[in-house]
């Protein structure tokens, strides 16, 4: 039986490659749209490969500056990357990960009454490579 993974490292936002803030929750969404092409003789006799496009929703800890250093990101229109910040061990599937130009499209916060707050960033990835 494997050793149980302890989650040493962690998604963080990076800002000109200086960590802004560790990432409680990443949900990526990669779309690569396929339309298929038709033709009087018959159907589907080729396709069309659309821009791809690739969003993510990541979730921060309402704590500090961070929020606040984000939402100024998202105002500014200023480009960030997410990066691998590891702080021991190897318990991550790829070495690193290249999410380049990266843009804040919406802010949405959750107070809760016991508990810390989030706040939920939306973003576009314009450039995205695993390693």
């Amino acid at each position: 039986m494997p050793d149980a993974l302890k989650w040493d490292s962690r998604l963080t936002v990076m800002l000109n490659g200086t960590p802004v803030t560790p990432i409680d929750s990443f949900n990526p969404t990669f779309n690569v749209p396929v339309q298929p092409l038709h033709s009087l003789e018959a159907d589907n006799v080729a396709h069309i490969v659309q821009p791809h496009a690739f969003t993510f929703t990541m979730a921060v800890k309402a704590i500090g500056a961070a929020v606040a250093t984000l939402t100024g990101l998202a105002l500014s229109s200023t480009a960030f990357s997410i990066g691998v910040q590891q702080a021991k061990g190897s318990d991550w599937t790829f070495k690193n990960i290249a999410f380049n130009d990266c843009y804040i499209t919406s802010v949405a916060s959750t107070i809760v009454i016991d508990g810390v707050p989030t706040t939920t960033f939306n973003c576009i990835c314009l450039q995205a490579v695993p390693a």
